[in-house]
């Protein structure tokens, strides 16, 4: 008797490139890496980070179960700080893609596009149909992730405000940059302690809880792709529920791939980048991030831009997120995730468990306000229950990987930035009476 036939298939290219070519070009930049000759700069960064990220997701996506919890992405944010940490890759090779992502700027560059390319490619009624509706399971998550996170907190022996302000605040309050390290100034103002040595105590909440985001991430999508599950659980993608209510037109006009359409993408996402830093310096409340949301959605619910352009525009983000995502996801792990701080937080059973509440937490009430307001439920626990609570910028991009659902990028900035800043006023506000 025959036995059954594995339905498996090896993807014999990465990149475009057939594996007999990819492969002794990958040699020689690994060759080139641990001589440590490669020029710490824009060139130097992409070569690396790229090619790992391209064969990381490469791995991934061939191993069988593995890849549908989004294998790839997994590998490509796991590995390099793994391998950074155990010396199997060189330090230099951290310190060069961190150079690349954060300092020479290529995290604003790429995420700019991904964010204007994923609204302007948006169906306008669609996006005039969500609206303000989505502001209701961000504050419910807020909310309730805050007030459940302490209490529980509480009950662990935490204590209310520490849980609050030294896990789940952090956590919830936009990354590092925008909600860490402000965070660690508010509560050092009310406490007296250094801010520096608060932010030590706060970033590996912050850090760990970014990878947990990825691997839920990763979960929602499995479980999404299951045909037990209901109706009302996965919209593949689209947040909004009930849409043959909507009529949608028929693009009269689409653009093929070509160099002046990634041209024209390209230009007019680095000039709304442009606006974005023009108006936070204006209006500094807000960080640039929300301003370029805010400018390209009122480009396209105005609809003031030609369908040839928008459709350019989306060819720039489909570039993005197949080229470069990976190199982001490796460059995220490399230069940015302390090994060493995730180990010691994994050692402390209340606060690794607290942490995992935190998010699940965040991700249960999400989803739930969501499926009351007509969204799907892994589209709304992603959008506003992980866009809270992953690390930022950086790791939107690594949870849309994880989820593969990439054109929700305008809702976790939203979630991420407005979201955290939201929660970095209520923890100010409540700072001199709790610590």
């Amino acid at each position: 008797m025959e036995g059954k036939k594995s339905n498996y298939s090896l993807d014999k290219t990465i990149g475009g490139m057939h594996l007999k070519l990819f492969l002794p070009m990958f040699a020689v930049i690994v060759i080139a890496m641990y001589l440590e000759i490669l020029p710490v700069n824009f060139a130097g960064g992409l070569i690396v980070a790229m090619s790992m990220g391209l064969f990381l997701m490469w791995l991934g996506n061939q191993i069988p179960i593995f890849n549908t919890f989004g294998g790839g992405a997994l590998l490509c944010i796991l590995v390099p700080a793994v391998f950074v940490h155990f010396s199997i890759l060189p330090e230099s090779v951290a310190d060069l893609t961190d150079t690349f992502y954060n300092d020479i700027g290529f995290s604003d560059f790429a995420v700019t596009g991904i964010i204007v390319g994923s609204i302007l490619s948006m169906d306008r009624d669609m996006l005039l149909k969500i609206g303000v509706r989505f502001f209701i399971p961000l504050i419910t998550t807020i909310v309730f992730t805050l007030l459940l996170g302490g209490v529980v907190g509480h009950l662990m022996g935490f204590g209310f405000s520490n849980a609050l302000y030294y896990v789940v605040g952090p956590i919830m309050g936009g990354g590092m940059a925008a909600g860490a390290v402000p965070l660690s100034e508010v509560m050092s103002s009310a406490s007296g302690e250094s801010a520096g040595d608060i932010l030590g105590q706060i970033a590996p909440a912050v850090m760990v809880a970014n990878i947990i985001t990825i691997l839920v991430a990763a979960i929602l999508n499995g479980l999404g792709k299951q045909k037990f599950m209901p109706s009302n659980f996965s919209g593949e993608g689209d947040i909004l529920r009930k849409k043959s209510s909507i009529k949608f037109g028929d693009k009269e006009i689409e653009v093929p791939f070509s160099i002046n359409a990634l041209t024209v993408g390209m230009l007019l996402a680095t000039t709304i980048f442009a606006f974005g830093q023009i108006m936070a310096s204006i209006v500094p409340t807000f960080h640039y991030y929300v301003w370029i949301i805010l400018g390209a959605a009122a480009l396209k619910l105005f609809n003031i831009l030609p369908r040839t352009v928008e459709d350019s525009t989306e060819g720039w983000y489909d570039f993005i997120t197949k080229a470069w995502v990976p190199a982001i996801l490796v460059s995220i792990s490399a230069g940015m995730i302390d090994f060493v701080a995730v180990i010691d937080i994994v050692t402390n059973p209340t606060y690794i468990s607290l942490t995992i509440i935190t998010v699940t937490i965040a991700v249960l009430v999400a989803g739930f306000a969501g499926l009351l307001v007509g969204f799907y439920f892994i589209e709304s626990a992603i959008s506003s229950g992980l866009g809270l609570a992953d690390m930022g910028g950086s790791g939107d991009v690594a949870v849309l990987s994880a989820s593969e659902r990439m054109g929700l990028m305008p809702f976790l900035q939203i979630s991420s930035r407005i979201g955290g800043a939201i929660i970095l006023v209520i923890l100010s506000v409540l700072a001199p009476f709790l610590l």
